[in-house]
């Protein structure tokens, strides 16, 4: 073959990886639009109930805006359905419990006094044991003796809180209360929903917030007798 021919050949092949590389180059705005598939924590971990799952935080509100949470049915421990009506004139708060956290301490001492305290005149706590952060120990033996133990709470089975296998009480409190930024996934432990008599999700709390803040929010909620 004669040099022009390999010169002519080799220009062909520059032309159109080229054009290739142009298909995904906007000249204009100067970066790259090719599509990045960025690995996500659930393919880092291999599962989702580590409760990063991406479709979670896809998920649209596809509830009624005018349903309350009564219409869910969670479980004890012991295996024995609760539908949520029977909760119903009550004010809850609703939290993701793990019996290893780091936060445990404080958040049982805090919440026991504010059930302790308020409970007679109509709030409950509802405590969630779950392992999406890899920090429950137990399951629902363990939540069973946390039940026994602190008889102010209402604990319940162990769930997941995010990700496709997600109690569906917890997708409808996400998509009432989405946290910062419009998210719809629980970012840790501890995290408070707070529903009013009317089954209505009115307040979310992260982790860390302020416990004075919940309570006064717990008392203005209280004096609302209309169910």
């Amino acid at each position: 073959m004669k040099v022009q021919e390999y010169t002519l050949l080799i220009f062909a092949a520059i032309s159109f990886w080229s054009e290739q590389i142009a298909a995904d180059f906007n000249l204009n705005q100067g970066y790259y639009n090719a599509p990045l598939d960025w690995p996500t924590a659930t393919d880092i971990s291999g599962s989702s109930s580590t409760g990063y799952d991406k479709s979670s935080l896809e998920d649209s509100c596809d509830e009624d805006s005018s349903s309350n949470i009564y219409k869910y049915t969670v479980k004890k421990p012991n295996g024995q359905d609760v539908c949520l009506s029977e909760y119903a004139g009550k004010v809850l708060v609703i939290v993701n419990y793990a019996s290893a956290c780091g936060f445990t301490y404080d958040n049982l001492c805090a919440l026991s006094e504010l059930a302790k305290k308020y409970r007679e005149c109509g709030l409950e706590i509802l405590l969630f044991p779950s392992n999406d952060f890899l920090q429950n120990v137990g399951g629902d033996c363990a939540a069973e003796v946390l039940a026994n133990n602190y008889p102010e709470f209402e604990v319940f089975s162990e769930i997941c809180v995010n990700g496709r296998t997600q109690h569906p009480m917890y997708k409808f409190l996400k998509n009432k209360l989405p946290g910062a930024f419009n998210s719809k996934i629980i970012k840790w432990n501890f995290t408070k929903f707070i529903v009013d008599r009317n089954g209505c999700a009115v307040k979310r709390y992260s982790t860390t917030d302020s416990f004075k803040d919940i309570e006064e929010l717990v008392q203005e909620l209280l004096k609302d007798q209309c169910c």
